[in-house]
């Protein structure tokens, strides 16, 4: 459980090698660095994982102040130079994706390719406009704050995770370890990364990615939306996109072995557009298998 001293605090990261050339991952709102687990756990040969907890989450310091995605993104920038990290692959995850488009567009020379996995858009979050930031008994924070008060905060993430991850549940390891680390994070992150992702643009940094970018989708993720990423993936000059069938917010999680096969291929430059989710969508699953099957029978 290693910690690196930054100017403003002490941040943990977990580390993996096999090899020389580094990947930063970064997570996402209620995360940790435990959604990487999966693929720290099968890193290819030559490369080595570094997965820090942002501030306030995981095992990482609570700081007062801080959780805006410029100064995340300078914390990441600031533990990459202190592991002398001088060019690296980037992966960010729904909040994480915001900060891993905050830092590629403010050192892009240093970035050898990105992946941003169902990541905040570059537009902002519309979906939080209407979202309360002030101080009142009915804001986002307050409300938040009261549920955990009455001992339903657990429950109601568990709830919102089961909606938005759907297959997550499957795995009852990964789905309990991510609600211990929603759960623990802090207020202050929770307040700070609702009032960034409602702030933040970043459609200005897209013109600066000169590396090559992967967008990965799931579709049935009900907090990001399809279309504001391929509104997103039309401004990026070298960027391929791929939608994963039958999963939610986090595919790292809820189709893991899917998820590393193609994040490998894509950071060792391989033809990734020959992965393509077209076999996974012709298979029949659920009512759509009943379905066929019973043309099947019709049209004998």
């Amino acid at each position: 459980m290693p910690f690196l001293k930054l100017e403003s605090l002490n941040l943990h990261y977990e580390h993996q090698t096999k090899g020389d050339t580094p990947i930063i991952f970064l997570h996402g709102n209620f995360g940790s660095w435990h959604y990487w687990q999966p693929f720290l756990q099968n890193l290819p040969d030559g490369y080595c994982g570094y997965a820090p907890d942002f501030r306030g989450c995981g095992e990482s310091q609570v700081t007062d102040n801080g959780y805006d995605i410029k100064t995340l993104s300078k914390d990441i920038l600031a533990f990459a130079d202190q592991l002398e990290l001088e060019k690296f692959h980037l992966v960010g995850h729904s909040l994480g994706g915001a900060v891993a488009q905050e830092l590629a567009g403010r050192v892009p020379e240093r970035i050898i390719t990105l992946t941003l996995v169902s990541p905040a858009p570059a537009e902002g979050l519309k979906s939080l406009a209407n979202v309360s930031l002030s101080d009142s008994i009915f804001s986002a924070k307050n409300i938040f704050r009261s549920i955990d008060r009455v001992g339903l905060k657990r429950k109601l993430i568990s709830i919102s995770f089961r909606k938005s991850m759907p297959r997550l549940a499957q795995n009852k390891t990964f789905f309990n370890q991510a609600l211990d680390d929603a759960t623990k994070m802090d207020i202050k992150a929770f307040s700070g990364f609702l009032k960034t992702l409602k702030q933040w643009n970043g459609e200005h940094l897209l013109q600066r990615f000169n590396f090559p970018v992967l967008i990965m989708y799931g579709e049935l993720d009900s907090v990001i939306s399809l279309q504001s990423l391929k509104k997103m993936e039309q401004h990026i000059n070298n960027c391929i996109f791929h939608t994963f069938r039958h999963v939610g917010h986090a595919p790292q999680l809820e189709q893991p072995k899917a998820f590393n096969k193609l994040l490998s291929a894509f950071i060792r430059g391989k033809n990734i557009k020959n992965i393509t989710e077209s076999k996974v969508a012709n298979k029949p699953t659920g009512l759509f298998k009943k379905l066929t099957s019973k043309l099947k029978y019709f049209f004998k």
